[in-house]
């Protein structure tokens, strides 16, 4: 199993099978603040559901690269890459912390983690990330790391209140070797 440490105390674990029971007790737990930004939360109404979630991951043909984010042992989030085109060789990064957890630079690191990885191991040219255009601490995240707002796509994702947001999306290009993520 693939461990990265990022910060003191703070790692990211490659997804595993056992990963589910923690997935769904951080959602179920946080449902409300999570449901505000995540579609997903609405459709993730038992520990079944994160477990099919983690094998849809895990048995892919093309298996991208998914983490839990963990304090110690502790689950915090899960960060990872979706959507990748290896012919383009491009990919997107998605990512969601525990509210508790939020405001210390985790995913901050941990997405520079990620853009390492993807141009290191994985050769890839760019790297996207979307945010809901309302959610401002996500958004700051691809703004600190030197991204840059490459477009808004109107109506992306419904949310849980019934409502569909737009999203920014971020780009990164990893092609020109002079390109680095912001420290």
């Amino acid at each position: 199993m693939k461990t990265i440490p990022i910060l003191p105390d703070i790692a990211l674990h490659e997804l595993r099978t056992a990963d589910a029971a923690d997935i769904f007790a951080a959602i179920d737990g946080e449902r409300a603040y999570l449901g505000r930004w995540l579609p997903f939360v609405q459709f993730t109404r038992s520990e079944e559901d994160s477990l099919r979630f983690v094998r849809s991951v895990l048995e892919a043909p093309y298996r991208e690269a998914v983490f839990t984010i963990r304090d110690g042992e502790r689950f915090i989030g899960l960060i990872g890459f979706k959507s990748t085109d290896p012919l383009a060789r491009t990919t997107e990064i998605g990512y969601w912390l525990r509210e508790a957890w939020q405001g210390r630079g985790i995913v901050t690191t941990a997405v520079r983690a990620l853009c390492r990885m993807a141009r290191e191991e994985l050769a890839m040219r760019c790297v996207a990330i979307k945010c809901a255009t309302g959610n401002g601490p996500s958004n700051r995240i691809p703004q600190r790391l030197g991204f840059t707002l490459d477009h808004v796509e109107h109506r992306a994702e419904l949310l849980e209140d019934g409502r569909y947001t737009d999203a920014n999306v971020y780009l990164l290009n990893l092609a020109d070797r002079n390109t680095s993520v912001r420290p």
